[in-house]
């Protein structure tokens, strides 16, 4: 029952040939202070830091992704000390700039300074809300493509895709900014990213499995994590 289920194929949603009104995403690559372990850090990012996130005006969804000590996070992800992923997700660029110079944003970045080390925002888009469902059960991996990207990057992670064992949903983000979080006075991340996917995969099993896969690809940094979803 665990091979069949490892093996398994895009069983709920094939997500590369969904469309869709393009959603607008804020992902926030954190890294934790360096007085604070992670268990502190993971606490105050759930509380009281995700109720405050929750007020932005506009945001229709607020998901934390916790990286995990996993076989699922390669060498390239540890080296990063990336211990968090947050991603908001807004109707329309307008909408997120909107949310950006909110009073809300300012209790965020005021809050953000009492555990976040260092942040670097990427802003992306995505088609439809779906990308934030994953199936039941299922185990969630982020890519990150870290510069230089490898050759034709916008279709490195399909090709990825096709190596990998118990793909149950897969999401391409299209890149369309990088920079410092605005407003706020934590420090940036100096973490140049040139590609982001989102990987669901049928359970822990399939990730160890493809754990070597993932490492064999130069600049590909893999996240498993636990997912909080707040809206």
């Amino acid at each position: 029952m665990m091979e069949a289920a490892a093996t398994l194929r895009y069983t709920d949603i094939d997500l590369k040939k969904q469309t869709g009104t393009p959603v607008i995403v804020a992902n926030s690559l954190m890294r934790r202070r360096d007085d604070i372990d992670l268990a502190a850090f993971q606490q105050h990012w759930l509380d009281p830091h995700g109720p405050l996130t929750t007020k932005l005006p506009g945001c229709r969804h607020y998901v934390q992704n916790h990286v995990l000590d996993s076989a699922g996070t390669n060498t390239l992800a540890r080296s990063l000390r990336i211990d968090g992923i947050p991603q908001l997700a807004f109707a329309s660029p307008e909408d997120r700039m909107a949310a950006h110079g909110s009073a809300e944003l300012k209790a965020c970045d005021k809050d953000s300074e009492l555990f976040v080390g260092a942040v670097s925002r990427l802003i992306t888009a995505v088609e439809g809300d779906a990308a934030f469902e994953g199936p039941p059960g299922s185990v969630k991996q982020i890519l990150l493509f870290v510069a230089p990207s490898p050759p034709s990057k916008e279709t490195a992670g399909e090709a990825i895709l096709d190596e990998l064992q118990g793909v149950r949903r897969f999401v391409r983000h299209e890149i369309l900014q990088q920079t410092h979080a605005p407003g706020s006075r934590v420090p940036n991340l100096d973490v140049p990213i040139e590609g982001l996917c989102e990987v669901w995969l049928s359970d822990m099993d399939a990730v160890v499995r493809n754990a070597p896969l993932l490492d064999r690809h130069r600049g590909v940094a893999s996240f498993a994590v636990k997912v909080y979803r707040f809206i």
